[in-house]
């Protein structure tokens, strides 16, 4: 039987007697006019009329029951009933209450087709890596807080702050956000659209810059113009590195590549406006790591506005040491190997006795914790701080100390208070103390 051939209200009924089943496997009349709010003498009514249509098993004054046929239905429209629920509380944030009485009356009237659209939306927001629940609290925020786009940034920031990552619930732990990946539809888009602009403003693409640009939308890794280079070479020969400068050179000053400079090296990465992401750098092996804490992004927004300064854009590197470079670097090294913003401690110093004794007077006594300031100062001389005093080591002697990696001093501590200045730069490029 089609559910067509039931009326809404016989729908209504046979619904409330598939859930008051639920537990007893049986029903009462008085029990759903109860439920649906009704007279008994309406419920006779519709007990009959599913009764001929070999849904239930009924007599008068006995448990009402299911047949295998009324068991189905009732729970294809159960399943209907709260899937319509479901879509107006968490797609379109309806209340409960509301939710409820809605679904009731839409069920009647949306089509098979309608509804597994619906199903279709609400599984892409759970599986699409750029869609997701969190991004429809902005769509509540846009209701709740004003249809205005000076709201936008605060309708990211309070969206945001709510994301709970894997593994990242426990205490003290950064909340990150998985950061979406662009597919790849997307990407000879935004290959077309370039060509297009090009082509009317009368410097279309060569067909050499078109393989650098291939090449360069293939990856999203972080790549040097060199690597670029060296890849584009081994596909076409006759491609030179002035022209993948060039290339890239374009492709950055139409927002598809940016260029991330880090430490000593300048290497481009794709630029994605709508998903903005910071850095992690370790210095030891250049590994790259993409990030994003939406609570970095409050404290910003929160300093600026606390100084009546305008945020426009950011852009926040932190260098460090991976995992696999910790754990490379626990074992004893000579402070020579150290890298620069490391904290390590003396373990002990391979040298005669006065040596010895000169550089535990320096500070660089067994046990001492050592921040190192530069590891490549002065033709390889090593910089570093032992307490408050400052010292500049050869290569020789640098060797010579033993050292271990140790945590980071303790923020506890007190720390010598600096002045701020506030500083205006002329249109020179000058830059002056106010």
């Amino acid at each position: 039987m089609k559910h067509k051939e039931l009326s809404s209200r016989l729908e209504d009924y046979l619904e409330a007697i598939y859930l008051l089943c639920q537990d007893k496997h049986f029903a009462h009349a008085q029990q759903i006019a109860d439920y649906l709010q009704v007279s008994k003498s309406s419920v006779s009514w519709a007990l009959n009329q599913l009764a001929s249509k070999d849904l239930i098993h009924y007599s008068p004054y006995e448990a009402i029951r299911l047949t295998e046929k009324g068991h189905k239905l009732g729970q294809w429209l159960s399943r209907r009933h709260e899937q319509i629920k479901q879509f107006l509380t968490e797609v379109l944030g309806v209340n409960g209450e509301l939710a409820e009485v809605n679904a009731c009356r839409l069920e009647h009237v949306l089509d098979k087709e309608v509804l597994q659209r619906m199903r279709d939306f609400m599984g892409f927001l759970d599986r699409c890596p750029r869609a997701g629940r969190q991004w429809m609290k902005g769509f509540g925020f846009y209701c709740d807080q004003g249809k205005r786009r000076d709201s936008c940034l605060d309708c990211v920031n309070e969206c945001r702050d709510q994301i709970q990552a894997a593994g990242c619930e426990s205490a003290g732990q950064p909340v990150c956000e998985e950061l979406p990946k662009v597919s790849k539809d997307r990407d000879h888009l935004i290959r077309d659209h370039l060509a297009e602009l090009l082509q009317e403003s009368g410097r279309p693409l060569s067909p050499l810059q078109a393989q650098v640009v291939e090449l360069f939308m293939q990856t999203e890794r972080h790549r040097t113009l060199e690597m670029i280079y060296q890849q584009a070479r081994q596909r076409n020969p006759q491609i030179s590195r002035a022209l993948v400068e060039q290339t890239l050179e374009i492709l950055c000053e139409h927002k598809i590549a940016r260029a991330l400079r880090l430490q000593d090296q300048v290497l481009y990465e794709h630029c994605h406006p709508e998903s903005h992401h910071d850095h992690l750098y370790c210095v030891s092996c250049g590994a790259i790591m993409e990030f994003f804490d939406p609570r970095i992004e409050r404290l910003q927004q929160e300093n600026a506005r606390r100084a009546n300064f305008r945020l426009l854009q950011h852009t926040l590197n932190i260098y460090g040491m991976c995992q696999e470079c910790i754990r490379q670097q626990a074992r004893t090294r000579s402070l020579g190997e150290c890298l620069a913003g490391e904290t390590v401690q003396v373990v002990r110093v391979v040298a005669d006795d006065q040596t010895t004794r000169r550089l535990a007077d320096m500070g660089l006594a067994k046990g001492a914790r050592l921040q190192v300031l530069a590891d490549r100062c002065g033709g390889g001389q090593v910089m570093l701080m032992a307490q408050t005093t400052r010292l500049m080591l050869d290569c020789q002697t640098a060797r010579q100390v033993r050292v271990i990696s140790a945590g980071p001093e303790d923020p506890s501590l007190p720390h010598r208070r600096r002045m701020r200045h506030r500083h205006t730069v002329d249109r020179t490029g000058e830059c002056e103390a106010g």
